[in-house]
């Protein structure tokens, strides 16, 4: 993908702006954004997911501003610190297993380190497995699942042979 598709899909998708103003800024005729936006159409769905996501847990008021920071986060769990990417791998080996795996537990989830504050402190959130985020529920204090983690850590890190 290229910086002006980049730029496309940023002002487009992210921030809502019509093809008109997008061709005059960019000095991109519409007939090729209009083929950008169906050859860019995974990248557009990637990014309508996490809108999903900010609509429905309402973090901030505006989009691109929630979607700059799920992009600068680190794609691990806070607090135990396992990957989407091991998450994957202990699946697809057979080492982990979970009857609600079709709707959680493939991909990381939000959670509010205290959770009696709301989703739109964004210094609140931060990314954890579903495990994590299923035993911390609003029973402990981030401190007090920071020390969790570190025993799921340990169970991840066997089970991954590390």
């Amino acid at each position: 993908m290229t910086d002006l598709q980049k730029e496309f899909l940023r002002l487009h998708v992210i921030c809502g702006k019509k093809y008109a103003a997008i061709a005059t800024k960019l000095d991109v005729p519409k007939p090729i954004l209009t083929r950008w936006y169906e050859e860019l159409r995974p990248e557009r769905e990637r990014i309508a997911r996490i809108r999903n996501v900010w609509t429905t847990k309402k973090f901030t008021p505006v989009f691109e501003d929630f979607y700059n920071w799920h992009e600068a986060l680190e794609r691990k769990c806070h607090y135990c610190g396992i990957t989407e990417a091991e998450i994957a791998k202990l699946l697809e080996s057979g080492r982990l297993y979970t009857k609600r795996i079709p709707t959680r537990g493939r991909k990381l989830e939000y959670d509010r380190k205290e959770p009696e504050e709301r989703y739109d402190n964004m210094d609140n959130i931060v990314l954890c497995c579903y495990w994590c985020n299923n035993a911390k529920t609003d029973t402990f204090t981030h401190d007090e699942f920071l020390e969790v983690g570190k025993a799921i850590k340990a169970v991840w890190r066997q089970r991954m042979g590390k």
